[in-house]
């Protein structure tokens, strides 16, 4: 119980969620009954410093896991925390007889993009506006909480070809189409509030008009201030 309650802190301290926003205690004993679970990163001293939650879930016949978080503490990014984390998720997922993990991800967060279409080998085809309504979190800026879906085939060859050091995509093929976002967008919203209203208009517009045409997301590629969703 004592890891779990860290798990809502972490929440709290990582996305400045209210206690409205973070996800209960009680969730997530229940979940861990039901199918789900919650799986933790420590120190050698047992400090909690990354944990990564998932959720049964079923569409048609299908059984498949809806990752409802996946956070790491101020000082331990970068080193593989969250990598890690994931990594133990799908082996739990394929112990259990699932080959399928999805999860949302703001669209407009290049470093988020990066690691889940680069760094695990996620797609994405589906963009839903203002999936959660109002979030108050310090990374939203007041703005909907438009999200992208992530779809984590766990043992299709691209994600295997990407957890042994390969790419996502043949760097030779050229992308069908490509998407821009700002490289950085928390510096953005300091400096310039409204080009965040006006991004977040033209990324929605344009990702949904490629989806309509049946365009797939399939890798990113990152610049110094603007970055690309290349789909195919």
């Amino acid at each position: 119980m004592e890891e779990l309650e860290a798990c809502v802190r972490l929440q709290q301290e990582i996305w400045g969620y209210s206690e409205r926003e973070a996800y209960p205690v009680r969730l997530l004993v229940n979940l861990a009954r039901v199918g789900g679970s919650t799986l933790g990163a420590f120190t050698p001293a047992g400090e909690l410093v990354g944990f990564v939650v998932s959720m049964p879930a079923w569409r048609g016949r299908r059984r498949y896991f809806h990752s409802l978080a996946l956070g790491v503490k101020s000082g331990y990014e970068n080193q593989g925390v969250g990598r890690s984390l994931k990594l133990a998720q799908r082996k739990l997922a394929l112990k259990e007889g699932i080959d399928l993990i999805e999860w949302t991800f703001d669209p407009l967060r290049a470093k988020n993009a990066f690691f889940n279409l680069e760094r695990l080998g996620a797609i994405s085809r589906q963009y839903i506006p203002d999936y959660y309504g109002r979030v108050e979190s310090r990374f939203q800026f007041g703005l909907p909480s438009d999200r992208l879906i992530a779809q984590w085939h766990l043992n299709s060859a691209r994600v295997a070809r990407v957890l042994s050091g390969g790419l996502a995509r043949a760097v030779k093929k050229a992308p069908a189409a490509e998407v821009a976002i700002p490289s950085d967008w928390d510096a953005l919203g300091d400096s310039n509030p409204q080009q965040l209203i006006e991004w977040q208009a033209k990324v929605r517009r344009e990702l949904q008009r490629w989806f309509a045409k049946r365009l797939v997301i399939t890798g990113f590629r990152r610049g110094p201030e603007i970055s690309y969703y290349l789909l195919d």
